[in-house]
């Protein structure tokens, strides 16, 4: 086996070990931090997320973009999209905002857990915490995974009454922050804290929490999902 194979099968182990054996595989890429592996793994997430979305928005019945047809359009701008072009063009803004926002919403929470770390007398590097926070992402990945393969089953039905739910802002945001994997990926943070800033179990809790809380704020403003 040559060296990037080698290395290959020591990220794929990484990512399985961070899953199946959180505690001693964080510890243990602590030791070595790779940023590099840490963001292929959340492009991977991105990608993934982003195939989702356009093949979502790429179902939704014509219907649905009909009324954004028949808006005014200023004088000079020529004649109004057609449905299709609206709904292709929709599809890869969905896919857009969801690789952006897989990328934002990694940086930013770890910047927040990083200055709350360290408000809570945390020791430990940001560049560390980057890299962890990555790997904590494992679970965000089966997650991805599932929802690329429900786009692709999905019926226009169901798509359409799931679309037609109406959620506030706050509300949407934390559905789709606190699923049983957005959970997990949260344990898997609280754990990358704790070793990363030599702080207590409450501490690490304390500081992911809030760090949560304040990511489904931040949602309601700017596309991090």
């Amino acid at each position: 086996m040559n060296n990037r194979e080698s290395q290959k099968s020591s990220f794929i182990r990484d990512i399985i070990g961070c899953l199946i054996s959180p505690r001693s595989s964080l510890k243990s890429i602590l030791k070595k931090p790779s940023l590099k592996k840490a963001t292929a793994l959340i492009l991977l997430i991105a990608i993934v997320a982003a195939w989702a979305s356009f093949n979502y928005m790429s179902k939704l019945p014509l219907t649905s973009f009909l009324n954004m047809e028949d808006e005014d359009y200023f004088p000079g701008q020529g004649p109004p999209v057609n449905p299709e072009q609206l709904r292709q063009a929709s599809g890869i803004m969905s896919a857009m905002t969801a690789l952006i926002g897989v990328f934002a919403t990694w940086l930013i929470s770890s910047a927040l857990i990083h200055g709350f770390s360290k408000t809570l007398r945390g020791k430990g590097s940001f560049r560390s915490m980057l890299t962890l926070a990555g790997y904590a992402s494992a679970p965000l990945l089966i997650q991805q995974i599932l929802r690329l393969a429900d786009s692709f089953m999905i019926s226009q039905e169901a798509l359409q009454l799931a679309t037609n739910l109406q959620m506030s802002a706050i509300a949407e945001a934390a559905v789709d922050i606190f699923t049983i994997f957005g959970i997990w990926s949260m344990i898997l943070l609280i754990i990358a804290t704790r070793e990363n800033y030599k702080m207590s179990t409450a501490r690490s809790i304390v500081a992911t929490a809030l760090s949560s809380i304040l990511i489904v704020f931040i949602s309601t403003f700017l596309p991090l999902r």
